[in-house]
């Protein structure tokens, strides 16, 4: 009886092991409180504008929240593979433009609602500012290097 004893004893302690074991690692759910300021996801509304040629110009269609860096970009007024306008740097490198809300095409031109006009080919220099990537506008290439564009001036 002894031996039995000790078997039943070992037994009810590698099971009670094993459960307190099993407790251990059983995972804890624990909820999870979003304060005000995490659930705000930044928001730049957008549309696209299509000449009747097939240029893409992407334009706000709304008040942007998304973090900003101003400056000035310069270079030439182009169309990349899919048809969205860009600006191509000295360097070559291609940024796509976002137009303020209003920009329309006229023809093949852009009409910016400030009154002035953009076409294919044109020295620019723009002012405005950087904006973090936005998979939404995927529509374009480049839609991971954008700049928002407050004024447009042709340059000589």
């Amino acid at each position: 009886m002894g031996v039995n004893m000790m078997r039943r004893g070992a037994l009810v302690a590698a099971v009670s092991a094993v459960f307190l074991l099993a407790g251990c690692s059983t995972p804890q759910v624990k909820p999870v409180v979003s304060s005000p300021t995490s659930s705000v996801q930044p928001n730049m509304p957008t549309a696209v504008v299509q000449s009747a040629g097939g240029k893409n110009a992407l334009v706000h269609a709304g008040v942007s929240s998304v973090p900003e860096e101003s400056g000035q970009l310069l270079g030439t007024l182009a169309a990349d593979g899919a048809g969205c306008v860009v600006v191509r740097a000295g360097d070559g490198e291609m940024t796509t433009l976002i137009f303020p809300q209003g920009t329309t095409f006229k023809g093949e031109s852009l009409a910016l609602p400030d009154g002035s006009s953009l076409s294919e080919g044109a020295k620019v220099a723009l002012d405005g500012a950087r904006v973090p990537a936005d998979e939404k506008l995927s529509v374009c290439p480049n839609y991971f290097r954008l700049f928002s564009v407050v004024k447009a001036t042709v340059t000589p």
